[in-house]
C-alpha cells in the first residue's frame, strides 16, 4: 500500500471549490444581513403599548425600511437595573405582561397597554410582512 501526502485535488480546483461553496451558502438568503428591526427599549423603556407597536409597524413599511430587510418590531424587557429605586418591588422582567399568570402558569398581557392581546397584535404586525418579537424570560 502506497501513501500519498498529495491533494486529491489540485490547489486552483480546491480554491474554486471553496468559492462554490461560499457562493452556494449564501444563494440560499440567509445570513446576508443581520437581523434587522426596531426595539421598543431604546426610545419608550417600559411605556410602550399597543398603539405604539402598530405605529411603529406602520412606520417599518411607510419609509420603505421593511423592503430593506428591517423586518422585526420587538417588545423589549424592562431593565431593573435603570430604576434602582424600583429594585424593591417584585416586577415581572418585560413590560408587557401582568403580575399574575393564568391558571395554567402562562403570562399575561397587561389589559391596560395590551387591550387586544398580543395575539390580535402578531397578526397586525404580521398582516404587514414584519414579524413580531416578544421579550420574556424564566425567573
Amino acid at each position: 500500500m502506497m501513501l500519498s501526502t498529495a491533494s486529491p485535488m489540485s490547489m486552483p480546483e480546491a480554491e474554486n471549490s471553496d468559492e462554490e461553496l461560499r457562493g452556494s451558502l449564501l444563494a440560499n438568503g440567509l445570513g446576508l444581513t443581520p437581523q434587522m428591526g426596531w426595539n421598543s427599549w431604546n426610545h419608550f423603556n417600559c411605556k410602550v403599548d399597543e398603539k405604539v407597536i402598530k405605529e411603529t409597524a406602520d412606520a417599518l413599511v411607510s419609509t420603505g425600511l421593511a423592503k430593506l430587510g428591517y423586518i422585526y418590531v420587538n417588545i423589549a424587557k424592562w431593565a431593573k437595573e435603570t430604576e434602582p429605586e424600583l429594585l424593591f418591588l417584585t416586577f415581572p422582567d418585560d413590560c408587557w405582561a401582568e403580575m399574575h399568570r393564568d391558571a395554567r402558569g402562562n403570562l399575561l398581557p397587561k389589559n391596560s397597554t395590551f387591550p387586544s392581546g398580543i395575539k390580535a397584535l402578531a397578526d397586525y404586525v404580521h398582516s404587514k410582512g414584519l414579524k413580531l418579537g416578544i421579550y420574556s424570560d424564566a425567573g
